[in-house]
């Protein structure tokens, strides 16, 4: 029914398609492998070579479906290959097979059996799937990661929103922090900016308090640092700041993508905790997306649970896998399976735990 073969990147660019995620149009995609292709370890993987699979039915091309295979190694000896999404190794905000029509149920399947006829690999693992994805057809869905978010069209004012999903309490915490703000003589003020080289400068001095708190700094990470900026070139893209007496002490950068707004990094100064900086930060977005009129705003992957006292909503994100008849395979899947049946208990647990705040 369908035929397969590969494509480069570069052809790639030449297709015109909208994904389903800023994280897979072709710029994302590009940026990505160029910037972390010769980057090795065990988390973005070793030995990276791109395979971009187009699927047409009757010379028409219906689908196409960005992967990359790498290896890992396991007890510091044992090396697994992996075919994976290109992109969900680190910064992934959703992948899937690209869909350019609509595809037959039997399209996974010719797909997968394709793959495994062409490529040689032992496992395939695929994280970051939305709940409808096509791979749904073929594989069981392990639970991998929620991404939390304000439904902005579904509620007629921030005013109404705040009433409605901000818990009492954090309503208080809010006025409570202001209060104390204005009586330790601070002028408290939120600006919209630019991403730019001042904007940055400001930002990385902030970033760099998380180490405070045992937290990594992504600026540190000269890869990651540039397909940050990246990807605030590839989109439309601000930095939200708080400001006390004009000192720059919180920031929250987001993106714009298809009437959506997310966030994609955020940090306050460790020095200003006591006046809850961040979250005035986060309310301050918030705020601002209503008064944009944005469908919807994201906070980006991650489910850690001060990003629940902004919402009662959450994304799941799902993985899968498949693997291939050979000895290595058959002796990793125990422990591979092992893991991900892990995986999928510890984010139940947490979307339990947030959600059910």
């Amino acid at each position: 029914m369908y035929h397969f073969r590969f494509i480069t990147l570069n052809d790639l660019k030449e297709i015109d398609y909208k994904g389903d995620f800023p994280s897979n149009q072709f710029n994302w995609i590009y940026n990505w492998f160029s910037i972390f292709e010769k980057v090795e370890n065990n988390v973005i993987g070793y030995n990276k070579k791109a395979y971009i699979v187009a699927s047409y039915k009757e010379d028409k091309l219906v689908a196409v479906v960005p992967l990359v295979k790498l290896y890992r190694t396991y007890f510091k000896l044992v090396k697994i290959q992996f075919l994976e999404f290109m992109g969900q190794q680190w910064s992934s905000l959703g992948n899937d097979i690209l869909k350019l029509d609509n595809l037959e149920v039997c399209f996974t399947n010719e797909l997968i059996s394709w793959i495994k006829a062409n490529i040689r690999f032992h496992f395939i693992f695929f994280k970051y799937l939305p709940k409808e994805s096509l791979l749904a057809v073929k594989y069981k869905l392990f639970h991998y990661a929620g991404a939390p978010f304000v439904q902005v069209d579904k509620h007629s004012s921030y005013e109404v929103f705040a009433g409605e999903v901000y818990a009492r309490k954090f309503r208080e915490d809010i006025r409570r922090t202001l209060r104390r703000i204005k009586k330790d003589g601070f002028e408290f003020e939120i600006s919209r900016n630019e991403i730019n080289d001042e904007s940055l400068a400001e930002i990385r001095r902030i970033a760099k308090t998380k180490e405070i708190d045992g937290k990594s700094f992504l600026y540190e990470d000269a890869e990651k640092a540039k397909f940050h900026l990246k990807m605030y070139e590839c989109f439309p893209s601000h930095v939200v700041f708080v400001k006390f007496n004009q000192k720059v002490i919180a920031y929250g950068t987001c993106i714009e993508w298809n009437g959506e707004r997310i966030g994609i990094d955020a940090a306050f100064d460790r020095a200003y905790r006591k006046y809850g900086a961040g979250i005035h930060c986060v309310d301050a977005i918030i705020h601002e997306s209503f008064s944009d009129k944005k469908q919807k705003l994201s906070f980006g992957m991650g489910l850690d649970t001060y990003k629940f006292q902004f919402t009662d909503q959450v994304e799941r994100y799902f993985m899968c896998y498949d693997y291939k008849f050979r000895l290595k395979a058959l002796l990793a899947l125990p422990y591979f399976l092992y893991r991900l049946k892990n995986e999928d208990r510890k984010v139940r647990e947490e979307l339990l735990l947030a959600e059910g705040k």
